[in-house]
């Protein structure tokens, strides 16, 4: 759907004004890719049939009619499925696959689809305008399959139906004339500046920015943690929406510190006269209530589309202070019994910010949320992806599969009673005994590969063809029926896409090793996109693994002059971080920390550390030869007003706190700027040698082993911690000292990647040397 609001018009397809409503609706009857070529193929029997019975029918005849309605200008587009020469008229035939069972009374088939009786609706009311049908008579029908067992059913439009057409025109205009008065509100809005006075070097990127917008669709920006680069881009994104160039901005961020800085920045901004949504997952939307309790999966949006009629609620009302909070849609869905995760997703057509996960754009399972909001339009929309360096290796992950021959015994059985198929129990048992077989810590050979995935094809066509009653089978057996279809492309794949392999016995992990391509094609609908990190260099491989060409990006860097000698850094290369050595040097780890927190009276010092279990052992010899030091060693997991929380009070009690680098502490946490002075980093945190790893080094673009060690293992080991330095001095007049407490660090493949600032000639060599750069001012 394309609307333009100043123009009061808009363009979409018969379908999509027969489906849209103003509130919640399941996602279609029969949405999976398996179910659609089903109904592909019946459509086409149908249409062979009606052209043996009459030659002169036509399939799939494009219709185009702009239709004036109070005011605006709906250019309506597509095709009907069959025209049929019915003696003196003409009967329009649109053919529906279901799967209840037929015949059926009329009045059920009307209250159960009624889109499809609008879509016929409407054809016949563009048809009749058309020079070549006027002067015809004109009937139409919806004629109904069931794909079980071929029963057809036929039901003609009557006088009530022929009036589905113009209510569908004004369920859709009260939407676009809601479209409208924001876009003139916004137009009107008052934007205030980003930050009342700039710091040295924001002017600079805000140019930059703008310039490299122009150059290219994507613009890769990097600045420092700190720098304002939320405030820079939404500056640049609000300026460009009041232009008209782009309608709505989806800013994503993997860290919930993130959205709740960009919503901070957004409001102080422009108040109330632009709406957001932050979108939240389904587990925080989670109520139990005695009008509604959620069951975590599609079954909610069923009964919220069942319940919103009587629930009497319009999403444009509910905005308080511009947004709808999830403790709001948790108030009002408890109190009107609909699912708090259905009503945010019904306010976001509503809303021109969107704010959410990556996972919205980038993940397979979770994207429709927002490609399937009504008038989303990606050609107008600026989407802005922060911590863009976790970007490809979370789409990786969101790619790969995993497949447990537990798991899928369960889900057979659950199959089984709901009364599927012989043939199709047949596959799925063999496919579980073939995953029972599989040897375990190995990739699977050639012939594994090809076993595999004769078996999931055939799963998947005959779960195509199955005449099963899904409503009773248990959401978490669909849910894994479901992966064995995803599963057969990643055995299809090269080896330098997937690694199909066994961590353990009856376990199969597809691992994506390279999702470049599919990045590419999520950002190629996208008006214009920022990707944005304080870590994106190298910016030419980081540009690769999005799938993106050296012609469609364009750099944004932004400098921070007041960084440069803001740190005081030292190697200290008395001991090797490495884990079969690591053991030797725990107790000269925890002597440096206690040096290190004695030389800090007053402010407690932050130790990173590259797992749990190394500092947990560190903590051991700490705590055993120096009682005297209160050290809090970061929690697992805890939501952000925990790990906020947990900053705050060791901030307030401790001589030195312990986080482990790559962690939401070291990357999510911005409570550390300006509030300590001196941080230590245990080792590199290089990423697990395992069979992932080994695979991405043998696979590597370059012949050299140097090159690829470096691009796997070194490179993410010092991007987490440049995010975790990054963290420490976020604003001028602000220093800190740091050790790199490790030998590796002096070697030149680690300290060859050190930003700039980081580089170092000092090096420690005894305990002396340490305490005498300890005590230096």
């Amino acid at each position: 759907m394309e609307i333009d609001p100043m123009q009061r018009s808009v363009r979409l397809s018969v379908r999509e004004l027969a489906i849209f409503r103003n509130h919640p609706t399941p996602r279609g009857h029969g949405h999976s890719p398996w179910r659609a070529a089903v109904g592909q193929q019946w459509h086409q029997t149908a249409a062979e049939e009606t052209l043996a019975a009459e030659s002169a029918a036509s399939i799939e005849t494009t219709v185009q009619c702009i239709w004036r309605h109070r005011g605006w200008d709906f250019h309506l587009n597509g095709r009907v499925d069959q025209l049929i020469p019915d003696g003196l008229a003409l009967r329009i035939r649109e053919v529906k696959t279901i799967r209840s069972p037929l015949p059926a009374p009329e009045e059920t088939l009307l209250s159960q689809y009624p889109e499809y009786f609008a879509q016929v609706s409407i054809y016949k009311a563009l048809l009749g305008v058309m020079p070549d049908y006027a002067s015809q008579a004109l009937q139409a029908e919806v004629q109904f399959i069931n794909i079980e067992n071929g029963a057809r059913q036929s039901v003609e439009l009557g006088p009530e139906e022929h009036a589905l057409f113009p209510t569908q025109l004004d369920e859709l205009l009260r939407f676009l004339e809601e479209r409208r008065s924001r876009c003139l509100r916004l137009n009107a809005a008052q934007i205030a500046p980003a930050f009342p006075s700039l710091r040295p070097g924001q002017a600079e990127l805000f140019t930059t920015l703008s310039e490299s917008a122009l150059r290219a669709k994507v613009v890769l920006l990097q600045a420092p943690t700190g720098f304002g680069k939320t405030g820079i881009v939404l500056e640049h994104a609000l300026k460009h929406m009041q232009s008209g160039l782009y309608e709505r901005c989806i800013y994503l961020s993997s860290k919930s510190t993130g959205q709740i800085e960009t919503i901070r920045q957004l409001q102080q901004m422009v108040g109330e006269d632009l709406r957001f949504i932050q979108m939240r997952n389904r587990q925080e939307h989670r109520i139990e209530s005695p009008h509604h309790t959620c069951t975590g999966d599609g079954r909610c949006d069923e009964a919220s589309a069942q319940n919103w009629p009587s629930a009497d609620i319009y999403p444009p009302e509910l905005f308080d202070g511009g947004t709808v909070s999830v403790e709001q849609a948790r108030s009002i869905g408890a109190a009107k019994g609909v699912c708090p995760y259905a009503l945010t997703k019904a306010c976001l057509p509503f809303a021109e910010v969107w704010i959410g996960d990556s996972n919205y754009v980038f993940s397979p399972d979770s994207q429709a949320v927002f490609k399937d909001a009504p008038g989303f339009n990606p050609t107008r929309t600026l989407l802005v992806v922060d911590e863009a360096h976790n970007l490809p290796e979370r789409t990786a992950d969101s790619l790969s599969v995993e497949i447990k021959a537990g798991e899928c015994l369960f889900a057979i059985e659950e199959l089984r009673d709901a009364g599927a198929p012989r043939r199709l129990l047949s596959i799925g048992s063999e496919l579980v005994r073939w995953l029972e077989g599989l040897p375990a810590e190995r990739p699977l050979d050639a012939n594994a590969i090809y076993t595999g995935l004769d078996l999931c094809e055939e799963f998947t066509e005959q779960l195509q063809q199955a005449n099963l009653d899904y409503a009773a089978v248990a959401p978490f057996a669909l849910d894994l029926v479901w992966q064995i279809p995803r599963l057969a492309p990643c055995l299809a794949a090269p080896p330098h896409a997937y690694l199909n392999w066994v961590p353990q016995s009856g376990v199969l992990h597809a691992t994506c090793l390279d999702a470049s391509d599919w990045i590419r094609q999520c950002l190629a609908p996208f008006g214009g996109a920022i990707l944005m990190s304080a870590t994106l260099q190298p910016c030419s491989a980081f540009a690769e693994s999005c799938g993106l060409s050296r012609e469609g990006t364009s750099l944004a860097i932004g400098k921070a002059p007041w960084r440069d000698g803001a740190y005081d850094v030292a190697i200290d290369r008395r001991v090797d971080t490495r884990l079969r050595t690591r053991a030797n040097s725990y107790e000269t780890t925890a002597r440096t920390v206690a040096h290190c927190a004695h030389a800090s009276p007053g402010t407690p010092i932050v130790v990173f550390f590259s797992s749990y279990q190394y500092a947990d052992n560190v903590l051991a010899y700490a705590e055993a030869a120096h009682p005297e030091l209160r050290i809090q060693r970061q929690p697992r997991g805890g939501h952000l007003d925990e790990r906020s929380r947990f900053i705050e009070e060791s901030l307030l009690t401790a001589d030195a706190i312990f986080l482990i680098l790559g962690s939401s502490y070291a990357e999510g946490i911005d409570q550390l700027g300006g509030r300590v002075e001196l941080i230590m980093i245990v080792g590199p945190a290089l990423p697990e040698v395992n069979l992932i790893q080994k695979t991405k080094v043998e696979q590597h673009a370059s012949l050299s082993a140097e090159d690829a060690f470096r691009d796997v293992y070194i490179r993410p080991a010092m991007r987490r911690i440049h995010q975790a330095l990054g963290r420490i001095v976020r604003a001028p007049g602000q220093n800190a000292r740091v050790l790199l407490h490790g030998k590796r660090f002096a070697e030149a493949a680690y300290r060859n990647e050190l930003a700039p600032e980081y580089q170092t000639g000092r090096y420690i060599e005894s305990e002396a040397q340490l305490e005498a750069w300890l005590a230096e001012p």
